[in-house]
């Protein structure tokens, strides 16, 4: 049997996923994979006990396939210490059935550890997959201790990992300076293209739309204040641990912002269909898969000049690119753009995006570098016994 063990972020979950509306997106290739027959069985390595409860409801409701099945840790690990703890021993108490998967696959940098681990203990090979380096977010934030440990770990996962995919080119040429013998491939984020269909009207005096964590990193205040300045209504669709304070910034400088908290990822495409303009802000970023849904939706994007941005977006062709990242500069951009809103922006956008980041290449994609992986693993083996 072929099994996939996907291991999931440090602290997240089924229930996790589910809550912040994401948990459908992200199974989506895994789906796929176990549609075109090349896994029998997916198999998650997730942080909460309750998650076997979760993934029956799950397929009661028939919103995630019957072979997609659950490792969990024992309640007693039921807390954000305990989680540390599973990360670590994790792989022991589940030795058995990753020993006899074909392949492993981490997520994000965060957690992949457990992944190495495994790697290590049972010989399983390993696909190390992330969006974006903690080492660089660390080194942003001036956190240096965390920065020295996470850039050791993600050195060790590119030497040990059997092939490492990233999602942008800049990624690839970091990861590439720690190991040149690694096998690095972008693998570049993807959208469900079915559910988003390009949107039939611009409007300039639409409501401008945000779509994120509410987190420092994705620099809200900014948007709020140069929205507040254009005399623009914004609507944020998302939560985190800046939600209050960015409500009172909004009523404080007197912005028309409403806040809409976390929807379903499958509600987006709709919510696309009442905006023309999709603002990303971030003071970093990988390759943002809100800003891929909202280009797959026709929809005229503005981002500051983060690394995944610049790869994605051509600026005045594609899409908008601000000159820094403060207030000043979203401003400017934005005001540059609803004095001459260009319908042909987003459809370019569309047609890129519906090109070169849609699920089923992105599943094309991620299952030859999986079973080449595989090929690679049986190989010596075979050699030998010959």
């Amino acid at each position: 049997m072929r099994r996939l063990v996907l291991f999931f972020d440090l602290y997240d979950s089924l229930r996790r996923e589910e809550e912040w509306g994401l948990l459908l997106r992200e199974m989506a290739p895994f789906e796929r994979l176990l549609e075109n027959g090349s896994f029998d069985e997916v198999c998650c390595f997730t942080y909460d006990d309750r998650d076997h409860d979760k993934l029956a409801e799950l397929k009661r409701n028939k919103a995630i396939a019957n072979n997609v099945t659950v490792l969990t840790p024992p309640r007693m690990l039921r807390s954000p210490a305990g989680a540390v703890v599973y990360s670590i021993v994790g792989p022991f108490l589940h030795y058995r059935t990753i020993a006899q998967a074909t392949v492993l696959r981490s997520q994000q940098v965060s957690g992949a550890w457990t992944a190495l681990i495994a790697r290590l203990a049972t010989g399983t090979p390993l696909l190390f997959r992330l969006g974006y380096p903690l080492s660089i977010r660390f080194r942003t934030e001036g956190k240096w201790l965390k920065y020295l440990i996470a850039l050791a770990v993600e050195w060790l996962l590119v030497r040990f990992a059997d092939r490492v995919a990233v999602t942008s080119r800049a990624m690839q040429t970091y990861y590439g300076r720690m190991s040149p013998r690694a096998r690095i491939e972008v693998l570049p984020s993807y959208v469900d293209i079915g559910g988003f269909s390009p949107i039939g009207t611009y409007d300039a005096a639409g409501p401008i739309l945000f779509v994120g964590r509410l987190a420092p990193v994705k620099n809200v205040a900014g948007l709020i204040l140069a929205c507040s300045r254009l005399k623009i209504s914004l609507h944020i669709y998302g939560d985190g641990p800046l939600k209050d304070d960015l409500e009172r910034q909004a009523r404080t400088c007197g912005a028309a912002v409403v806040f809409s908290g976390v929807v379903p990822n499958s509600e987006l495409a709709r919510i696309h269909h009442d905006h023309t303009i999709f603002v990303l802000c971030s003071t970093r970023e990988g390759m943002p898969k809100s800003m891929i849904e909202a280009m797959a939706s026709g929809l005229i994007c503005v981002s500051t000049p983060t690394d995944g941005a610049r790869e994605l977006i051509e600026d005045g062709q594609t899409g908008y690119l601000t000159d820094g990242f403060d207030a000043d500069a979203i401003e400017r951009t934005l005001r540059e753009v609803l004095d001459a809103i260009d319908p042909e922006v987003g459809r370019r956008a569309s047609a890129i995006i519906r090109e070169n980041n849609s699920l089923e290449r992105a599943v094309e994609m991620e299952g030859a570098i999986l079973d080449g992986i595989a090929r690679d693993h049986r190989a010596p083996a075979t050699a030998q016994t010959d």
